[in-house]
């Protein structure tokens, strides 16, 4: 289960925004303590979005085993490689996920008018990205 679960969607978004997360007894202390810095309701102070960003994420207990530089230069055999039959082989995906029926999530008459934000609380700002660097190639 995740961490927070409700069928309605607005006390879902209640929920994430006022309910502590509550950790299974089976989880690491490291893995606590990371999750828990995940889960700040505070984007600001939320791991990963101080000056030093990734760099605090990586350096944190939980990881203390990777290599990042032997990730980086891809001399780590992953665990698990899938053998796919081809690009749209969907085996590895559970099929309560491949046998749902497609929906649109747009119900007419909804709209929005001028003053709304659907953003309001979100907590991405692409304000505060570096910019990105486009391959001239691409």
């Amino acid at each position: 289960m995740p961490p927070f679960y409700a069928k309605d969607r607005e006390k879902l978004f209640h929920i994430i925004k006022t309910e502590q997360v509550k950790y299974h007894k089976y989880l690491s202390k490291e893995a606590v303590d990371i999750l828990s810095k995940f889960f700040i309701k505070d984007p600001e102070k939320r791991l990963g979005s101080g000056p030093n960003g990734l760099n605090d994420i990586k350096s944190q207990p939980f990881f203390a085993s990777i290599n990042w530089e032997s990730i980086l230069e891809k001399k780590i055999k992953p665990p698990f490689t899938p053998k796919l039959r081809s690009e749209t082989d969907t085996r590895y995906i559970d099929p309560e996920f491949t046998s749902s029926t497609t929906m649109d999530s747009y119900h007419a008459g909804e709209s929005l008018n001028e003053n709304e934000n659907p953003f309001v609380g979100f907590s991405y700002d692409a304000s505060k990205e570096g910019e990105k660097q486009q391959d001239p190639q691409i």
